[in-house]
């Protein structure tokens, strides 16, 4: 399935034109019509890591589903197969192809800043403005717009923690919960043993981890961020938690 650039949304004339850019800047949207499941990230491969299985269940429950990315992912790893100037779409261009694999309806992704972490480790870069999602307020509306046109019934994000603090992880989660009241139902994505308990798990059958394995792939310039997660957490590869706010106890199986 090709994933044809488009225009699916005019934009609001109080929103910042850098960040919410035409093709031409980066920024690219196929447009499925309405979602039930939307996946809201920072960054490119986020989408892969901690829902990719939950989007190919849903989708084979019949669910249209959804990925809206917030960044490009241009503080991200190059790994010398591009410029550092080039990342972004390089970045596009490898979310564009695990959506493939993912089989999403919609996708969508924004141009707000990518934030460095202060703890991130050496290495070839992207080149990223320093400020990141977090000092970006009006990404706030422009999650709220998407979610006013695609009407989904459950958006899946990050917990406020961004479950390893990243500060574009706890921006999106934040800005996603806010603005999600009265439109959608907001689901986390968890790990085990974290503050959020655990209330529904998704084991994936072999062919879901087979597709799921094969959307990280596309991910080329993270690669080591995918080997490290295979290091230190191989059991999330087949197995996915998430958090639904008020429930309790801890369900086999999807929440939808």
């Amino acid at each position: 399935m090709r994933l044809p650039y488009s225009r699916a949304f005019k934009i609001p004339r109080r929103f910042n034109r850098r960040n919410i850019e035409s093709t031409r800047g980066g920024v690219f949207c196929q447009d499925g019509g309405m979602v039930d499941l939307l996946v809201v990230v920072p960054h490119p491969d986020d989408e892969s890591f901690g829902a990719g299985g939950a989007l190919l269940l849903a989708k084979a429950s019949g669910l249209r589903t959804g990925i809206l990315t917030l960044t490009r992912g241009e503080a991200g790893r190059t790994l010398g197969l591009c410029s550092p100037e080039d990342l972004p779409q390089v970045r596009l261009q490898e979310l564009r192809r695990a959506a493939e694999v993912l089989g999403v309806d919609h996708l969508e992704a924004l141009a707000f800043p990518n934030a460095l972490p202060l703890e991130a480790e050496g290495g070839p870069r992207g080149q990223a403005a320093g400020r990141g999602l977090a000092h970006h307020p009006e990404a706030r509306e422009a999650i709220r717009e998407r979610l006013l046109g695609l009407r989904p019934r459950f958006v899946l994000t990050f917990p406020p923690d961004g479950i390893n603090g990243h500060p574009d992880h706890v921006a999106a989660s934040r800005y996603t919960l806010e603005v999600a009241e009265g439109l959608a139902q907001v689901v986390y994505f968890v790990r085990p043993g974290g503050p959020w308990p655990v209330t529904h798990r998704l084991r994936l059958p072999e062919w879901a981890l087979v597709r799921k394995l094969k959307a990280l792939a596309q991910h080329k310039t993270q690669a080591l961020s995918v080997l490290n997660f295979m290091e230190k957490h191989p059991e999330r590869l087949w197995t996915e938690t998430f958090h639904l706010p008020e429930s309790t106890g801890t369900q086999e199986g999807p929440w939808w």
